[in-house]
């Protein structure tokens, strides 16, 4: 937990100095004594000391990884490739059945605007938010989420933050507010980048294609001024990306995501994994092959995944 400062609260960094002397705002031993008290890592030290009110350690050193989505993604159909698989940039326009069986899959092809059908046996819907699309009567809903990408003024260490801080009121003074909570995370990348991410919302629909997400830049310079309320290092640091994705979600009770069969002969449904896709993609992905070539999954029990439960 943390205690965010107002946007008009910088440090004045040539305070009680002129000309050639410039103060380095080394850390007083009140604001370390914090740190201490908190029980805060050493090596965090672009964490504000003013602002730190708790913290809680999820795991040890070595005990999480993390990996770059697009960079993961791209190198993953990349070794496919390798291995023989084929990718088609475009949109799927319809699944075709024969009887109780798919048949074939329609798209339209990214590059050229032209139509075309595969045929099939067997087909995976991975689509996350975009499910319904192609599949009408799965229980796939959107929720929109913004992030920014930032590149401290200084390296950072390696942690991820799951935050809680309290906004003072007026924390904006471009628009008068009460107080508040905010609760951006906050991801050290190894390219000396910083990603953070917000809340999510439901104010513009799913659009037809994730070119056409619409980005609230409001919304992202709220993540902007909340991260930098706890740092400095990212309050000064350069803004590199404003963006915004939609994340798949179950509407049921019990959640998700759905993995399996969907009822329907050679139509396999992977989708509703919410902000945990990247995640739980590879261990999705060996289960989905299970399905197709064994007819079971045979590494894990998730029977309360059956998409037939839902659909």
């Amino acid at each position: 937990m943390a205690k965010g400062r107002p946007l008009s609260d910088k440090k004045d960094a040539s305070a009680g100095a002129s000309g050639s002397s410039v103060s380095l705002q080394k850390r007083s031993a009140d604001a370390m004594g914090k740190l201490k008290a908190a029980k805060f890592p050493k090596d965090l030290d672009w964490f504000e000391p003013e602002a730190v009110r708790s913290y809680t350690s999820m795991s040890d050193p070595g005990e999480t990884a993390q990996v770059h989505p697009y960079l993961f993604t791209t190198s993953i159909a990349k070794l496919a490739e390798e291995k023989g698989a084929k990718i088609i940039l475009g949109s799927v326009t319809g699944i075709d059945y024969y009887g109780d069986a798919v048949q074939s899959v329609s798209y339209t092809d990214k590059k050229t605007g032209e139509s075309h059908s595969i045929s099939a046996t067997d087909v995976v819907v991975a689509a996350g938010p975009w499910t319904r699309s192609v599949l009408p009567e799965a229980p796939i809903t959107a929720t929109r989420a913004h992030s920014v990408v930032i590149r401290p003024v200084e390296p950072v260490s390696a942690y991820t933050l799951f935050t809680s801080i309290d906004l003072p009121a007026n924390f904006d003074p471009t628009k008068p507010s009460r107080p508040d909570e905010a609760s951006p995370e906050i991801y050290a990348r190894p390219d000396n980048t910083v990603y953070a991410c917000g809340e999510g919302d439901h104010v513009v629909p799913l659009p037809k294609t994730s070119a056409d997400v619409e980005v609230d830049q409001v919304r992202c310079q709220d993540i902007i001024n909340q991260v930098g309320s706890i740092s400095d290092r990212l309050r000064d640091g350069e803004v590199l990306a404003r963006q915004a994705c939609y994340l798949p979600n179950v509407a049921a009770a019990r959640g998700g995501p759905l993995i399996g069969h969907t009822g329907t002969k050679g139509l396999y449904l992977a989708a509703g994994h919410t902000c945990w896709g990247i995640q739980n993609a590879p261990g999705t992905g060996k289960l989905i092959s299970e399905f197709v070539f064994d007819g079971a999954a045979k590494s894990a029990k998730i029977g309360s995944l059956d998409p037939r439960n839902f659909l």
